[in-house]
């Protein structure tokens, strides 16, 4: 009996031992994909784990997938963190801007998107946004346009499309009564009179760039200049004074308030599309300067690929199926991401008037909030200067000056300029 069951247990051991060799990659052998999206919901993380991961594996059957989220407030800590000292998941979602900031930290995906015939379905804002260098560092998942929203049925005058015309514009729809702001022509999108994208934005619509050919800071432009006059001239317009109060309390949306005419605001920040009010909204570009072109900014979020991944190809595998017209259609509806490739978009113009004009004025106007180089200390600094002089504590000129040197020094150091 004993010798039986020795038998027995000694096959048991032996058929054990080919298991391994006779059947599928077991979980130890499969290979992870790690994927960090800022921000993501409940609902998008599980349509992701339920849906989008399951659908990857029919074709890549010993790949397992993790998706990955977190908040906006340690975003940029988290991120660095992981591409500069080359660790972290094999696909990171980046803001707009952050092409310059990593670009040297990324692969050059040309050779692996180089058969890749969806990129004609791409913006050409959205392509510019993930390459560096000329070459592509990753996939465009979604876009935010900020076009200029106006009060149709409460403003006086028309649609500005140049500086001087948005100043008349402001003089034409700002009241002020006993020292204090009673209508706005405009409010920013930080609910005050000066954001710092926002010039950026006026700084392209005057004809300029941040930056010269050998890479040095172009703040000492005389479109530069043209930008920062009409900002301070439009906020002398509806604080006369820093003394001026500014408006009273809104309750809901500024847009829907009564007291503000027009504004730059992010779609969060707005009444839902399917409001009434939009039946009296009428959406423009930014004004230009003497020598530019409106614009809308476009916001455009991306995943790259970190230089330090080793397996290059499987990553850009899975973004060709991120991609693709039917994820982006089904992110859009799981998410409520704007798609950045056109033909995920019939069903948005179909359904709604409202995205349909958005949409339109982002391919005839639109420019990516893109190359902003070291965009983490930049925003401070232009911030710190503007504010000195719009508030009248420096000089036009000293404020140009300043802007140029500090910016400049911040390029040096963190390895721009050679």
């Amino acid at each position: 009996m004993k010798r039986i069951l020795f038998l027995a247990l000694a096959a048991l051991m032996t058929f054990a031992m080919v298991i391994p060799a006779s059947t599928p990659a077991t979980a130890q052998d499969a290979e992870t994909l790690e994927i960090y999206i800022t921000g993501l919901t409940e609902d998008t993380m599980n349509w992701f784990n339920d849906v989008a991961f399951p659908a990857f594996q029919e074709t890549h059957p010993d790949v397992e997938l993790e998706i990955l989220t977190g908040g906006w407030g340690d975003f940029d800590v988290t991120v660095a963190g992981w591409i500069t000292t080359g660790e972290g998941p094999d696909i990171i979602y980046l803001g707009s801007e952050y092409a310059a900031t990593y670009g040297t930290l990324l692969y050059d995906l040309d050779p692996f998107f180089a058969d890749w015939e969806e990129w004609d379905q791409y913006l050409p804002t959205a392509v510019d946004t993930v390459s560096f260098d000329g070459h592509i560092r990753g996939l465009p998942l979604l876009m935010s346009p900020r076009p200029i929203f106006y009060r149709a049925d409460l403003m006086k005058g028309d649609v500005p499309l140049t500086f001087t015309d948005a100043l008349a514009f402001a003089e034409a729809n700002t009241v002020i009564a006993d020292n204090a702001a009673a209508q706005w022509a405009f409010m920013d999108i930080g609910g005050d009179l000066f954001d710092a994208q926002e010039f950026i934005g006026y700084v392209w619509s005057a004809g300029g760039e941040l930056y010269y050919e050998d890479g040095t800071s172009a703040f000492d432009s005389d479109a530069v200049a043209e930008a920062m006059q009409y900002m301070y001239d439009r906020r002398r317009i509806m604080r006369p004074t820093e003394d001026t109060a500014g408006l009273p309390p809104i309750e809901g949306t500024a847009l829907e308030s009564g007291i503000v005419i027009s504004g730059i605001f992010p779609m969060w920040a707005v009444p839902a599309t399917s409001d009434e009010i939009w039946n009296n909204v009428t959406i423009a570009p930014y004004p230009a300067g003497a020598n530019g072109e409106p614009l809308v900014q476009v916001f455009i979020d991306w995943l790259s690929v970190p230089a330090y991944v080793d397996d290059p190809e499987l990553a850009v595998d899975f973004l060709k199926f991120l991609g693709s017209q039917e994820m982006a259609i089904e992110l859009k509806n799981v998410a409520g991401f704007t798609p950045t490739r056109q033909d995920a978009w019939d069903q948005i113009m179909e359904s709604d008037p409202v995205w349909a004009q958005l949409l339109n004025l982002t391919v005839e106007y639109g420019r990516s909030f893109s190359d902003i180089r070291a965009s983490a200390e930049l925003r401070p600094l232009i911030f710190e200067q503007m504010t000195l002089f719009l508030t009248d504590q420096q000089s036009l000129e000293d404020t140009q000056m300043y802007m140029k040197e500090e910016y400049d020094a911040i390029l040096e150091e963190n390895g721009y300029l050679d």
